[in-house]
C-alpha cells in the first residue's frame, strides 16, 4: 500500500508484489532480487490496471510510466502487465523495456523449464532465445513495415505448473500472442493447443495461435490433426527408437565378451546363459510413447522392435522385463521404488533406461550401492550396463553419479551410453554451429552445459523469420499466417535463396526482403537445413550415441555424436572427428 495505488489489490512474495489470487486488477514491484532495478523481465506482476473501462492510455509508454517502468502493453486503451508470478521474464533481457516504447513492438509467448528461482533467466531455452531475440531485434529494432518499427519481445511463463491453463489464458487472451515457443512436456503441449481450440476462446475473440517446440513431439502430437498448428525441431519415436535398437545391438557382443571374461568367478557364462535386459521407463509422454514404440511389432518401422538374444525382447518374457516409474518432470517426489524393486530381484545385464532426470539422481545410486551385497539376487554378478534415454543427457545428476560410483569396477562412466539427436555433421552447417556456441558462451557467465541446446537457438529463428514474413504479408496476423510463413516462405521447397541463421544476414537484409511476398527462403540452422515432415510437422532428425568420460579435477564431461546413426544401414558409425575413447570399446 506504501507504493501507491496502483499496488492495489497485490500481496508480497519472495519480495516481489504479485496480484493476490483472484483479484483481476495488480500493479507490479520492483526487481525480483529486492532492488530498485527497472529490467523488463526479472519481476513478478498482476493483470490489467484497467479502472472500469475509461481510457488510461494511447501507448505502451503511458503504461509503463504509470508502472514503475514497469513492462506493461496498452491494449485498448487498457493497461496490461506483461510478467505474473508464472510469467517472470520478457525477453531480450537487455533491453525488453525500451522496445516496448518502441513502434509496434510484436510480443511472442514462451514457455521454458526454468528451475533456478534465484535467477529464472538461468535456463538453457531462455539463453538460446535472449541469444537469438538480442541478434534478430539489433541493429534494425525487428520488423520495419510500411515505415514502422515492430521490435519482437517474448513473455516467458513456466513449463512447470501442472495446469497450462492459467498461463496460457494469459498469452493467448490478455496479451493475445500469435505464436508460442515451447519447451512443455507434450502433455501440456497439447492442453496449451486444447486451450485455442475451444468455442469459449473462439466465441471470446480468440485467433488461432501457432506453437513451435524446440523439442521432439510424441505420437499424439505427431499424428494430431492441429491445421499445421504445430511444429517440432526435433523428431518423433520412431526416430530415437530406431537408435536405441542399433545401439543395443551393438552394446550386445561387449557386454557379453566382459561376461565371458568373468564367467569363472561369476558362473554367467554367455554360451548357457542368455543376455537379460530390463526396460525402466517413465510416464513423461514421450518416454512412454518410446516404450510403446520398442515393443510393438510395425509393419512400417521393422528397425524400432527392440532385438537382443537374436530375438525381439517381447518374445523372450524370461530374459527381458519393463517396469515403469514416475518422471521428474511430473511429480515433485517421484515415485521410482518399482523400479529400483524389480531391478534388485531381478538383476539384468543392460538397463535400458527410458527416463527423465530421476533415473540417475535415484534409481543409478540405490542399485550401484546395494550391488553384490552377500545373500542378495544380485550377489557375484558383474554390474550392469546402462543405455540411457536424451533427456538423460546433459542432466548434472548422472555425472554427478559418475563420480560417486568412480572407483566401483568397471567405473560407472565405462557402463554408460546413450542415445540423442545429433548435432548437423555437413561443414557449413558446422560453421554455423561453432559461430553460435561461441556467441552463446561469450554471453553466458552461468554453470549449465549448452553443448547441444542449439534446437532452442534454430527454434527462435524459425519462429522469428516465419513472424516476419506473416506480418510483412498481413498487418493484423493471426498464427495461420505464421505457420504459412514458416511453411511456404521461410522453409520453402523451392526458394530463392537460402539464409543463414544468426546475425550477419539479418544485418545485411534479409528481413527487409520479406516484404516482397513474392521472396522465399530456406532458413539454414546450426541443425542443418530445415529438414522436415511437413504432415507431421516434425523434423527428419540425425541421431547418435553419447557417453561420459573424466575430465580435470575428478569430474566427468558429456560426449555428444560419438557414434552416428545411419537409418539406411541401421547401423552406428563413426563420426567424421572420430569416435571418443568412452565409446571406443563398443
Amino acid at each position: 500500500q506504501a507504493l501507491g495505488p496502483q499496488f492495489s489489490n497485490t500481496i508480497c512474495v519472495n519480495r516481489v508484489c504479485v496480484a493476490n489470487a483472484g483479484s483481476g486488477s495488480a500493479g507490479t514491484s520492483g526487481s525480483a532480487n529486492g532492488g530498485s532495478g527497472a529490467s523488463a523481465g526479472s519481476v513478478g506482476a498482476g493483470g490489467s490496471s484497467g479502472t472500469g473501462g475509461q481510457p488510461e492510455c494511447s501507448k505502451n509508454a503511458d503504461c509503463i510510466g504509470a508502472h514503475l517502468q514497469q513492462p506493461y502493453l496498452c491494449k485498448a486503451q487498457q493497461c496490461v502487465a506483461l510478467v505474473t508470478s508464472d510469467c517472470p521474464l520478457v525477453l531480450p533481457s537487455a533491453n525488453a523495456l525500451d522496445l516496448l516504447n518502441t513502434g509496434s513492438p510484436i510480443v511472442l509467448g514462451a514457455y521454458a523449464n526454468m528451475n533456478n528461482a534465484q535467477n529464472p533467466h538461468d535456463s538453457q531455452a531462455v539463453i538460446n532465445w535472449d541469444l537469438a531475440l538480442t541478434e534478430f531485434d539489433d541493429p534494425i529494432t525487428g520488423l520495419a513495415i510500411d515505415g514502422t518499427q515492430r521490435p519482437l519481445v517474448a513473455l516467458v511463463c513456466q513449463s512447470a505448473p501442472s495446469d497450462v491453463t492459467p498461463t496460457i489464458q494469459h498469452l493467448v487472451q490478455d496479451i493475445a500472442v500469435p505464436g508460442v515457443l515451447s519447451t512443455l512436456s507434450t502433455d501440456r503441449l497439447f492442453d496449451a493447443f486444447e486451450f485455442t481450440q475451444t468455442t469459449d476462446y473462439a466465441s471470446a475473440g480468440g485467433q488461432p495461435v501457432f506453437f513451435l517446440s524446440t523439442g521432439s513431439a510424441d505420437l499424439r502430437l505427431a499424428n494430431l490433426a492441429d491445421d499445421g498448428l504445430i511444429w517440432h525441431m526435433l523428431g518423433d519415436p520412431h526416430v530415437l527408437g530406431a537408435t536405441i535398437v542399433g545401439l543395443l545391438k551393438r552394446m550386445e557382443p561387449y557386454v557379453n565378451a566382459q561376461r565371458k571374461a568373468t564367467s569363472n568367478v561369476t558362473m554367467d557364462d554367455p554360451d548357457t546363459v542368455p543376455l537379460r535386459v530390463t526396460l525402466v521407463y517413465s510416464d513423461d509422454s514421450t518416454m512412454t510413447d518410446l516404450f510403446t514404440v520398442l515393443t510393438t511389432p510395425d509393419a512400417d518401422h521393422p528397425e524400432t522392435l527392440l532385438t537382443f538374444n537374436g530375438m525381439s525382447a517381447i518374445e523372450q518374457p524370461t530374459n527381458f522385463r519393463e517396469v515403469k516409474i514416475d518422471s521428474i518432470k511430473n511429480h515433485a517426489s517421484p515415485d521410482v521404488s518399482s523400479g529400483i524393486m524389480d531391478l534388485e530381484t531381478h538383476p539384468p545385464h543392460i538397463v535400458l533406461a527410458l527416463a527423465t532426470a530421476e533415473f540417475p539422481k535415484f534409481v543409478v545410486p540405490a542399485i550401484e550401492n546395494t550391488w553384490s551385497q552377500a545373500g542378495s539376487a544380485t550377489a557375484g554378478l558383474e554390474r550392469p550396463y546402462y543405455l540411457m534415454s536424451h533427456f538423460i543427457y546433459s542432466t548434472p545428476e548422472l555425472l554427478n553419479v559418475a563420480s560417486q560410483f568412480s572407483s566401483m569396477s568397471p567405473p560407472l562412466d565405462q557402463r554408460v551410453l546413450g542415445v540423442n539427436y545429433a548435432e548437423a555433421q555437413d561443414p557449413h552447417s558446422k560453421d554455423l554451429y561453432n559461430a553460435y556456441e561461441a556467441r552463446l558462451q561469450g554471453t553466458y557467465q552461468g554453470s549449465l552445459p549448452l553443448d547441444g541446446t542449439e534446437n532452442h537457438y534454430d527454434g527462435a529463428y524459425s519462429l522469428m523469420y516465419s513472424v516476419a514474413a506473416a506480418a510483412n504479408a498481413r498487418g493484423a496476423f493471426t498464427g495461420d499466417d505464421i505457420r504459412d510463413g514458416l511453411e511456404q516462405r521461410i522453409f520453402a521447397t523451392s526458394p530463392l535463396e537460402l539464409v543463414d541463421v544468426g546475425p550477419t544476414p539479418i544485418e545485411n537484409g534479409s528481413i527487409g526482403k520479406l516484404s516482397m511476398l513474392a521472396y522465399k527462403m530456406s532458413l539454414q540452422g546450426t541443425m542443418g537445413p530445415p529438414n522436415f515432415d511437413r504432415a507431421s510437422g516434425t523434423r527428419i532428425s540425425t541421431t547418435s550415441a553419447w557417453c561420459i568420460a573424466p575430465a580435470a579435477n575428478s569430474t566427468w564431461v558429456y560426449q555428444a555424436d560419438g557414434l552416428i546413426y545411419d537409418p539406411t544401414s541401421q547401423l552406428l558409425t563413426a563420426p567424421s572427428a572420430g569416435v571418443p575413447p568412452c565409446l571406443a570399446a563398443y
